[in-house]
């Protein structure tokens, strides 16, 4: 079975640790590296080759939205999850026009971010359960799709 290869971003450096070791106790994940900023998001996928970013929204110097729209300007087949503190509409539509095909809030990353990644990696849609989905499609005007587990 081919692993899907995420990569991670975030500025800090204990949440980095934490998602890492969440994913790698999945068979069907292979983290091929961490950035801690979004300047070195590029650098590091030209290297990683990447299936899935699971990317920090705020981040100092470049911030996630930024990035997003440079990756996939550049990698338009790598899909990007949001990764937020904030559960507002506003960052998840801004997120979403940024390209991204996922947004998961930090606190519940550890129960929905291995869904969020298996269902992007197909070409679906994710989003954290506490958000308004109703809202956020009517807003965003895209097709959305957030699965219980």
């Amino acid at each position: 079975m081919m692993k899907l290869r995420v990569l991670l971003v975030d500025d800090h450096l204990l949440f980095l640790a934490s998602l890492r070791m969440i994913l790698e106790m999945d068979p069907g994940i292979e983290v091929v590296g961490e950035v801690t900023n979004g300047r070195g998001v590029l650098e590091a996928i030209g290297q990683s080759n990447p299936d899935v970013v699971c990317m920090d929204i705020n981040m100092p110097d470049l911030n996630g939205i930024e990035a997003t729209q440079q990756l996939l300007a550049v990698h338009p087949h790598v899909k990007v999850i949001g990764l937020s503190v904030h559960a507002s509409l506003a960052s998840v539509v801004v997120m979403f026009n940024a390209g991204a095909s996922g947004y998961v809030i930090k606190s519940d990353a550890g129960k929905e971010l291995l869904q969020a990644i298996y269902l992007v990696s197909q070409g679906q849609s994710y989003l954290s359960l506490r958000l308004g989905l109703n809202d956020i499609a009517e807003l965003s005007r895209k097709p959305i799709r957030s699965t219980p587990q």
